[in-house]
């Protein structure tokens, strides 16, 4: 998949600018490294879930570890570890496979949602392109 081939790619770019972080900062690069595989583990896991539910599931886990990646990069950018071009140019791919990655899921969300498999859920957080929004997924049925 181009999403998945993305992140991966991005996994192994966090892993080669992150190899001479000192001692000080070890704890970033593993956490880095940690959180960038972490994407790339769980679509993979997800993807060969039994349940399409699942599968989502594992691809709202990879969002969130995508996120946390970007932070930290940011971060290594803000202590003088990554040069800005660099963190910038990460940070600016990192968003075209969230952005990839949100289609999926939406992909994903239609189908489970058209095959009846969907609970009723109120409310669902949604990324936009900028930030975060909360869109009603179905109508409500709870009575204010």
């Amino acid at each position: 998949m181009p999403v998945y081939q993305k992140f991966y790619e991005l996994t192994l770019e966090v892993e080669g600018i992150t190899r001479d972080y000192g001692s000080d900062f070890r704890w970033l690069r593993i956490q880095l490294l940690k959180s960038s595989e972490s994407v790339c583990a769980n679509m993979t896991e997800g993807f060969y879930a039994q349940y399409s539910t699942e599968y989502l599931q594992s691809l709202f886990y990879c969002r969130r570890e995508a996120r946390e990646t970007v932070t930290l990069i940011r971060y290594a950018n803000d202590v003088n570890l990554l040069q800005k071009s660099v963190s910038e140019s990460i940070c600016l791919r990192y968003d075209d496979a969230l952005r990839q990655l949100a289609n999926l899921i939406k992909s994903i969300e239609r189908k489970i949602h058209l095959k009846g498999k969907s609970k009723t859920t109120v409310y669902c957080v949604r990324e936009g392109s900028e930030s975060y929004e909360i869109n009603p997924l179905q109508p409500s049925t709870i009575n204010h």
